[in-house]
């Protein structure tokens, strides 16, 4: 029973991928685990087989709210102690919200990339100006 409930959390994950790729994230790997990025940032991981954890950001209320959720916790990777507290890990039995907060952090992910992208533009020169 184990095997069958792994396998469709593993296809339920595929599921959720599946249509955030469409909706312009990348699927990677990181440390043998599946993750989602937009660009080179991770925002969510397929970790320990049965959860998901997903950067939402400590300070808001997504975060709060996520957290709040039965079985979730603050992520770390690993189980090692070692907390990551922007991140939130969302147990199988949370898998009907695992979506809605993976969307959030892809936005959020998104998002950034985009400020990051316009901070690194050349600034526009001015129309008559010889940049002396």
């Amino acid at each position: 029973m184990l095997h069958a409930q792994r396998m469709t959390e593993e296809s339920d994950y595929e599921a959720m991928a599946d249509d955030l790729v469409a909706r312009g994230a990348i699927r990677a790997q990181m440390m043998g685990r599946p993750i989602l990025k937009v660009g080179s940032t991770m925002f969510a991981a397929h970790v320990g087989g049965d959860r998901l954890a997903v950067k939402l950001g400590r300070d808001t209320d997504v975060f709060a709210e996520a957290l709040a959720l039965p079985g979730a916790a603050v992520w770390s990777p690993g189980d090692s102690g070692r907390l990551f507290h922007d991140w939130v890990a969302l147990p199988a039995s949370l898998e009907d919200e695992w979506m809605r907060f993976a969307e959030i952090a892809r936005t959020a992910a998104q998002t950034s990339l985009a400020i990051q992208s316009d901070n690194k533009s050349p600034a526009k020169s001015k129309k008559g100006t010889t940049g002396r």
